[in-house]
């Protein structure tokens, strides 16, 4: 059996983004999403709350700083720092809520715990997605 392909653009991305499914996204699509190189595309399509895979693409962010924080990846980090700044200014609780959490996994990360970040126990507490 083949793994099935996928390109990760940044306009497949987005058209996944606004597909009206509700079903849960393929586990390896949304790995595929989550790099630093994909972070400011991530956090515009999260930002909006029309977006029908904003669940999965929250997920994807809270997997991105738990991943980046515990392998100490330096330049991801800055990336982050950088992410998280703009996010700041949103008035929307799920926006704020990973950006306090983002920080405080940054400062200390004897608080991470790899189901709640990396596997979507936080991103589902604040966005449950539909099954």
């Amino acid at each position: 059996m083949t793994k099935p392909f996928f390109i990760s653009s940044s306009v497949s991305i987005t058209k996944w983004a606004y597909q009206k499914s509700k079903l849960a996204s393929m586990p390896e699509w949304v790995e595929l999403i989550t790099t630093i190189e994909n972070a400011d595309l991530l956090l515009t399509l999260v930002l909006d709350q029309k977006c029908p895979q904003r669940p999965s693409v929250l997920k994807c962010l809270y997997s991105l700083v738990g991943t980046s924080a515990s392998k100490h990846v330096e330049m991801d980090i800055a990336k982050i720092n950088m992410l998280l700044d703009k996010a700041q200014s949103s008035s929307d609780q799920v926006i704020l809520n990973w950006v306090n959490r983002s920080r405080i996994i940054l400062k200390d990360l004897k608080k991470f715990d790899y189901i709640e970040w990396c596997q979507g126990g936080l991103s589902e507490k604040d966005l449950p997605t539909v099954h």
